[in-house]
């Protein structure tokens, strides 16, 4: 149940980044109170293990105010709710690979003069595309 949750979530949210570069807060919203639910029924996580997890989140929201939004603030609000589903060490994971596979992705499109530097990437898709590579290969686990 939880591994659709997310996958509703970054779903949607992907496909948002992608059209229109925004995120609604007000659908990410709807899917982390669906996470905290899912939480008091099955108890998969702790409290502290799915606050430490949204924290990550916290914090990229720091880094795109103070970066002018480099990364953006949809970004932060997504890997908070992502934080509440997976926990700290499986969000953080997520962070890393989904960020590495966007930043391959850059690469890849500014040697294929696609991209400029400059250009933004949205970071949502690579989110979704290692989740669903994770349950493929690990059962949703990171």
């Amino acid at each position: 149940m939880e591994a659709a949750g997310l996958l509703g979530l970054l779903s949607v949210c992907g496909l948002e980044d992608i059209r229109i570069k925004r995120i609604r807060l007000v659908v990410v919203n709807a899917f982390a109170i669906l996470g905290v639910i899912l939480h008091i029924i099955y108890e998969r996580l702790s409290w502290p293990d799915m606050l430490l997890g949204a924290l990550i989140g916290v914090v990229l929201i720091f880094i795109s105010y103070f970066s002018h939004e480099k990364i953006g603030y949809g970004d932060g609000l997504i890997f908070m709710a992502t934080g509440i589903y997976l926990g700290f060490w499986n969000n953080l994971v997520l962070l890393w690979l989904s960020t590495t596979l966007a930043g391959v992705y850059g690469l890849v499109m500014m040697l294929f003069k696609k991209k400029k530097r400059s250009s933004e990437i949205p970071l949502v898709p690579f989110i979704l595309a290692v989740y669903v590579i994770s349950l493929f290969f690990n059962g949703g686990s990171l």
